[in-house]
């Protein structure tokens, strides 16, 4: 057997031209590849798929450019319409935006005149209403210090009063503890807030809000207060209330007003 039957010559590098034909097979085999694939897809129904995706180096074709429709802050577009309906929302828009702000350009108008209107008082006076409210808190204060009273002192109020001394102490202290219980109520609320409970529920004070920080108007509450006391709650309010005149505000310059 010859040995040279065997022996390839083969060539160092591809330049020599003997890669060509290997070359050459394997570019029919991938266009036959390329060719099977695209008759497959088309056999399936996807020829809809763009040559350039078969052929990377190809460029695709020029398309035309859809301008997007240019749109504001608090206003509609309908995109493809003819713009009537677009137009019609944003006159809507604007119709409620300029409510809206008269709205609050109203309320506001309202707060401030309600904020800088000054509140009207008229002379009054005395009024059975407001005079029971302060009478019912009163006794419930005076029995109040009663009963601490005699928890400290440990003193039988039933027998004194059923088996008083000669002079009648029991019952003298007990309608003094009663009136300082009724001095303190009246000129304590009247002093601070202007007015007591009775007269705040039915819109009454002493005098005017302005005047109460005055170093005057405490010593007219305390006056007002002390004369009504020591004529026994009676006189005064019953003779306002026959005559429409408040005596006792007339004489301590500590009047009886009603909001009006």
């Amino acid at each position: 057997m010859d040995p040279f039957e065997e022996f390839e010559f083969k060539p160092l590098t591809d330049g020599l031209g003997f890669h060509k034909k290997k070359a050459a097979a394997a570019k029919a085999d991938a266009q036959v590849d390329t060719f099977t694939s695209q008759k497959f897809i088309k056999d399936q129904g996807l020829e809809l798929i763009e040559e350039s995706s078969v052929d990377p180096l190809r460029p695709p074709l020029p398309r035309k450019k859809t301008p997007m429709p240019s749109t504001t802050p608090g206003t509609l577009t309908e995109v493809g319409g003819d713009g009537s309906s677009s137009a019609a929302v944003d006159e809507i828009l604007k119709t409620l935006q300029k409510s809206r702000r008269f709205d609050f350009d109203e309320t506001k108008t309202k707060n401030k005149i309600t904020g800088t209107t000054k509140e009207e008082f008229k002379a009054t006076t005395w009024s059975f209403s407001s005079a029971m409210l302060d009478s019912m808190l009163v006794i419930a204060a005076s029995l109040l210090c009663m009963i601490i009273l005699l928890v400290i002192t440990k003193v039988d109020l039933i027998g004194n009063l059923t088996h008083p001394d000669e002079s009648g102490m029991i019952y003298i202290s007990t309608v003094a503890m009663f009136a300082t219980v009724a001095f303190i109520y009246l000129t304590v609320n009247r002093i601070f807030m202007g007015c007591t409970p009775g007269e705040w529920a039915f819109d009454q004070r002493i005098g005017k809000p302005e005047e109460l920080n005055t170093a005057m108007y405490g010593l007219k509450v305390a006056a007002r207060s002390a004369l009504v006391i020591l004529t026994g709650f009676i006189i005064f309010p019953i003779a306002s209330a026959l005559t429409g005149i408040d005596f006792a505000g007339s004489i301590t310059g500590a009047k009886l007003l009603k909001k009006v």
